[in-house]
Formats: C-alpha cells, structure tokens, sequence
C-alpha cells in the first residue's frame, strides 16, 4: 500500500494532519507522509476522511 498525495487537490483542511499526526504531518514546510506511523487500517480511515480527495491509496 502506498499513499499519495496531490497537491493541487488540497485544500489544506488538515483533516490527515488532525487525525493521524504520526503519519500525515508538515515539516520545514513540506508535506511529510510516514505510513510506519500507524496501522493500515488507521491511515486507510483518514484518507477516506480526506474532504478534497488529495490523498489516494495504490496497492
């Protein structure tokens, strides 16, 4: 599994970031995704949560 993210989606509502801050998160001002940081289960929820639908899953 693999997440992906499109910037140009984003509407930058943080719902990922709020919700699943060990693997969605900024640093330095980039948009980091660590999926180690949690089940995938857990990171499937939050991309689902996504309002803009930046954030995609592949296989």
């Amino acid at each position: 599994m693999k997440v992906e993210w499109n910037q140009d989606k984003c509407i930058h509502s943080a719902e990922c970031v709020k919700n699943l801050p060990a693997v969605f998160m900024v640093k330095d001002g980039k948009f980091i995704i660590e999926q180690e940081g949690a089940p995938q289960a857990d990171i499937r929820r939050v991309v689902r949560m996504c309002p803009s639908g930046a954030l995609e899953i592949s296989e």
